[in-house]
């Protein structure tokens, strides 16, 4: 969807069309990426509902028998045959192609891993697809449990547990690019890696054990015939060879690939700091920085699925290629500036200069990397909330100094717990004023309802602070609340020198809600939204509660569609509502 950022609402967000919908919708799921996530996850529930098979063996061999006749029902019902036999073809398909497509073959260790392997599975299990799928296919061979572990047992034990610890880890290993990103993932990281080591163990337990079962009590039947022993061993034989030479082409092709880049003209890429890399045209930007040996953050692995590798482009925009559907739809999400592209996505064709948003940095010798994320900076889309309290420097001037302290203590003390009590971080106080942000961990969507909500409990908290200083108070305190959402670098001001420091915001977003709250003067009301947060929300907001407005932003060359709300607690059944509609992400 090239350009699909134009059309956007403040904050990146657009509504499709209703025309030709439905084909746009069907090209994304087919387009290689997702067809590959798609296959991978169809191959891991089958994996998923096997290995669970084979742990019933640590009940009895006829617990796994009984299972596996309700699981062959599901899985050789043909229309899902097809799609299991469609979805390994598909995959193996993909991930050979997209191994071709590669410029460099130099990656991080657990990219590598995950593809060598994806090489060793098709050798490993080979046998056991041809023992089980091919022999009943073409023999109509009884392939129970209790004749294929007579099989297995004990010749066949180490290569049958090799091939079911390589397949479970690269799934684990595709599993964990797919969902890396995602903050839920971050927190159930300790449960799910229990249950990634639990299953294989129990599963390699089971059958083992059932295996043993059968040999001791020799109830299992060895019923291959000769003829079906030749043919199992050539169809092994021939899948071997045949996936050997496919892989040894893909492989061909990126050492051909990289001599033709060899002979071709150069362009510079410049990097922060003044480092010029000059290659010729054809590798991507991550690729180039690994090449390169520059650090480059990427947590999917380069597939598009996070946008951990987004990137500035500070000059050569024009000369790129537009973002593709699967990029566009990442930039959307993080409500990215029209110059931030994703470098795993990004073949530059002519001279570049960019600037990596999320640096890897590499340590010092000897030092470790930071393993707080927040350490050097990472661009976030968030939701941004100033408040600051009305004439305290009239206020301030007719008050002894500790009264004005413990009076500021209790305002500040009041919004803190605002922001708190909506899952917001307390950025910094400035004075009167106070900073926060929210949806760093749970999104937009979350962030501006969050932000929202604590407009609502702010309003509420400074009545009741109101009520009980109502005799030591001249007139009823009053504040200003700006709220805006957007793309901000969070990170740790001052902590590369060693020290302790708590995450900060920068960037457009922060000026701009802090200008719309200085707004709130001119417009003599308690809160401006931008129609951004309020969109992003999820909320449609009209007279008498918010007055819209078009109003010119300091530092922004466009106006900005803006609701001024008098008393934000009548958000608070707008914000339910919508929480019961659609649960934040």
């Amino acid at each position: 969807m090239p350009g699909g950022r134009g059309g956007a609402d403040e904050g990146g967000m657009t509504n499709g069309g209703t025309g030709g919908g439905a084909a746009r919708g069907w090209r994304v799921w087919l387009e290689p990426q997702r067809l590959r996530l798609v296959s991978g996850l169809v191959l891991f529930a089958f994996v998923l509902s096997h290995y669970l098979n084979h742990a019933l063996g640590v009940v009895s061999v006829e617990a796994m028998e009984a299972a596996q006749a309700w699981r062959r029902g599901f899985w050789r019902f043909p229309p899902i045959e097809a799609v299991l036999v469609a979805a390994a073809l598909v995959h193996i398909g993909l991930a050979l192609w997209r191994t071709a497509r590669r410029s460099t073959l130099r990656m991080p260790p657990k990219e590598a891993a995950q593809i060598a392997l994806g090489l060793a599975i098709p050798i490993l299990i080979a046998p056991h697809v041809v023992g089980t799928f091919g022999l009943h296919s073409a023999f109509g061979f009884d392939d129970s449990y209790r004749v294929e572990l007579t099989l297995l047992w004990p010749g066949l034990v180490l290569l049958q547990s090799a091939a079911l610890a390589v397949v479970w880890t690269h799934a684990m290993i595709g599993l964990s690019f797919w969902l890396g990103g995602r903050s839920w993932y971050r927190r159930a990281a300790p449960f799910l890696l229990a249950l990634a080591v639990a299953v294989p163990v129990v599963a390699e337990w089971g059958w083992v054990e059932a295996a043993r079962r059968i040999a001791i009590t020799g109830d299992g039947l060895r019923t291959l015939t000769p003829e079906q022993a030749v043919w199992g061993d050539g169809a092994i034989a021939t899948a071997r060879i045949v996936f050997l030479a496919a892989a040894a082409v893909a492989f061909a092709v990126v050492a051909g690939r990289y001599a033709v880049r060899l002979s071709r003209r150069r362009i510079a890429v410049t990097y922060p700091g003044g480092r010029v890399v000059r290659v010729a045209p054809g590798p991507t930007l991550l690729e180039i920085s690994r090449t390169n040996g520059i650090p480059h953050a990427s947590v999917c692995g380069g597939r598009a699925r996070c946008s951990t590798c987004r990137t500035r482009i500070v000059a050569g925009l024009a000369g790129l290629d537009p973002p593709g559907q699967e990029e566009q739809s990442v930039l959307d999400r993080i409500m990215a500036d029209p110059a931030v592209r994703l470098a795993c996505q990004v073949r530059p064709a002519a001279d570049v200069a960019v600037e990596p948003l999320l640096p890897a940095r590499a340590p010092r010798a000897g030092a470790a990397l930071p393993a707080d994320a927040y350490h050097w900076g990472v661009e976030k889309p968030v939701a941004i909330l100033f408040v600051d309290m009305r004439g305290f420097t009239a206020l301030s001037e007719k008050r002894l100094t500790y009264d004005v302290v413990f009076l500021l203590n209790r305002y500040l003390d009041a919004m803190a717990r605002a922001v708190r009590a909506e899952g917001g971080f307390v950025d910094k106080f400035i004075g009167d004023a106070v900073m926060a942000i929210f949806g760093m961990d749970d999104g937009p969507q979350a962030g501006c309802r969050a932000a929202l909500g604590a407009a609502a409990r702010m309003a509420a908290a400074l009545d009741a602070l109101n009520a009980e200083l109502s005799g030591n108070l001249p007139e009823p305190l009053r504040i200003g609340i700006g709220i805006h959402v957007g793309s901000a670098i969070l990170g740790r001001i001052g902590a590369a020198g060693g020290g302790a420091a708590g995450i900060t915001a920068l960037g457009d977003t922060v000026n701009t809600a802090s200008r719309l709250e200085a707004m709130t003067k001119e417009c003599a009301t308690t809160l401006v939204v931008s129609h951004a947060a309020v969109h992003a929300a999820g909320l449609v907001l009209a007279e008498p509660l918010a007055r819209a407005a078009e109003v010119a932003v300091r530092g922004r060359q466009a106006h900005l569609k803006v609701y001024a709300i008098d008393d934000p607690r009548a958000l608070r059944p707008l914000l339910d509502a919508a929480r019961r509609r659609q649960p934040a992400a």
